[in-house]
């Protein structure tokens, strides 16, 4: 956390002199227009870059605030948002593209956020397994279904067989190759959901379309 803020800091500041710098370039009419644009052009993916790198640290940042479970009010968009932030990196090695989208602007729970982060985890990840052998977007998205939160993670992978549906949440359950998964991932995600928020978590899959 405290990395994160010593980083963060000279990157806003550097953010800020290049808006600077592009204001002094498009009044710098020594230099011909269509150079300009492209120069203007340059630096706008520079500014795009530190954004995207100061949203990562403060994504780490809130990552590493308080390891301890506790009971408090957070706002679940953005411990959302901070999730697919750090996991768009990891996937992003494994050439699979991670998206979110929320129709809310924030809307606040009760509870753990670090049990929220972490469940969150655990379902992109099972999508990120499900999507190794073709790479295709997961899909994150949070909304309102009537007076519900609803929050979903969606994969194009190999799905889950009707049969083995039913068992997905006994513990020590896994579709995964032997070693590869102690069947305890979804079982926790449930307990979570059920005892700390008061929600549930249902499964729809169809094999070979995620």
């Amino acid at each position: 956390g405290i990395i994160a803020h010593e980083l963060s800091n000279p990157l806003t500041g550097a953010r800020a002199g290049l808006q600077l710098a592009m204001e002094s370039l498009g009044r710098w009419t020594e230099v011909a227009a269509d150079r300009r644009l492209e120069l203007l052009d340059e630096l706008g993916q520079i500014v795009e870059d530190i954004d995207r790198s100061v949203a990562f640290l403060r994504a780490v940042k809130d990552r590493a605030r308080g390891a301890l479970a506790r009971s408090e009010r957070f706002d679940a968009v953005r411990v959302v948002r901070s999730c697919c932030t750090l996991e768009s990196r990891v996937l992003k090695e494994k050439r699979i593209p991670l998206e979110f989208d929320s129709t809310l602007e924030t809307v606040y729970l009760k509870g753990d956020p670090n049990a929220f982060y972490d469940l969150l985890v655990n379902l992109i990840r099972n999508a990120a397994d499900a999507s190794a052998a073709r790479p295709a977007p997961i899909r994150v998205g949070l909304g309102h279904v009537g007076s519900t939160l609803r929050l979903t993670v969606r994969d194009e992978g190999s799905g889950i067989r009707p049969a083995d549906l039913d068992r997905i949440f006994e513990p020590g359950f896994t579709t995964k190759e032997f070693g590869e998964g102690s069947g305890m991932g979804l079982v926790v995600v449930q307990s979570v959901l059920r005892t700390m928020f008061g929600g549930n978590i249902a499964v729809d899959s169809t094999v070979g379309k995620g």
